[in-house]
């Protein structure tokens, strides 16, 4: 699955405008979420709740729009005469790992410019560092391992000299590596397994309106914290919970907030 990060909001924007039908996202803590009639609901207990969104999401790129700016350029940054080849494989796939978490680089484009990055060492190990653990692995014997340490500089071949033809044992590695399936030692991003779509999300539904008034509107139903703001009169809200005097609203876009719910309109 090719996958990009993307700003809550602009996933949500655009959504509506492609009119995807229960589209599926993730945050960074892995929590599935999905955005339906403007209301942003997240999946937990086996069903879906309305909440308020993260900042960003990861999703299908076919689904989120790409961050305008530049992306890096990994193999300049690999070659760079100023870093030993260790040190700049380190920075390279850190430019890449960043870009692919602004949003400026799907998972398929962040993947393939750090294919070039890898260290080849005379015994014929093949080195490189994981796009999402930032540690470095060893392919030796048709597997990656993670280690603990950079490959050794003093026995790193020279680029230019993987082609010696005297480098017999080198240039072998080197082939059975680019044979092998699996050139990358990690996914650059978890396995993308949301709910099943058959678990339809709620759509969000207006049930009451906000007086003429308005409202103040707090975070949690404790009278004795402050409100942080306020809802306009004539809003129209939908009523998830209820605490006594308090209720929980559901605003369009999906964030929700604590509200003295006697003063509600019925719709």
């Amino acid at each position: 699955m090719n996958l990009r990060w993307c700003a809550a909001a602009t996933a949500a924007d655009t959504a509506a405008r492609l009119a995807l039908d229960s589209p599926r996202y993730r945050d960074e803590g892995g929590v599935w979420w999905t955005v339906a009639g403007g209301r942003w609901q997240t999946w937990r207990a086996d069903a879906w709740h309305a909440a308020d969104p993260p900042d960003k999401v990861e999703g299908p790129a076919s689904d989120l729009p790409g961050a305008p700016t530049e992306s890096p350029s990994p193999r300049n940054a690999a070659g760079s005469p100023e870093l030993e080849l260790g040190p700049a494989i380190e920075a390279a796939v850190g430019k890449i790992a960043a870009a692919y978490g602004a949003g400026r680089l799907s998972s398929d484009a962040a993947e393939a410019a750090s294919g070039a990055l890898y260290a080849v060492e005379d015994d014929g190990g093949i080195w490189t560092v994981g796009l999402r653990t930032a540690r470095w692995h060893r392919f030796s014997q048709g597997r990656w391992q993670q280690v603990d340490r950079a490959p050794d500089q003093s026995r790193v071949v020279a680029r230019d000299k993987l082609e010696d033809e005297s480098l017999t044992a080198v240039r072998a590695a080197l082939a059975a590596f680019l044979a092998h399936d699996e050139l990358l030692p990690e996914a650059l991003s978890k396995s993308w397994l949301p709910p099943a779509s058959a678990a339809h999300p709620m759509v969000w539904r207006a049930t009451h309106r906000v007086p003429p008034s308005g409202l103040q509107a707090w975070e949690s139903p404790v009278a004795k914290s402050q409100p942080f703001g306020s809802l306009s009169g004539g809003l129209d809200v939908e009523v998830l919970e209820r605490s006594g005097a308090w209720a929980q609203v559901s605003r369009p876009g999906g964030t929700s907030c604590w509200v003295d719910g006697r003063l509600l309109v019925e719709l």
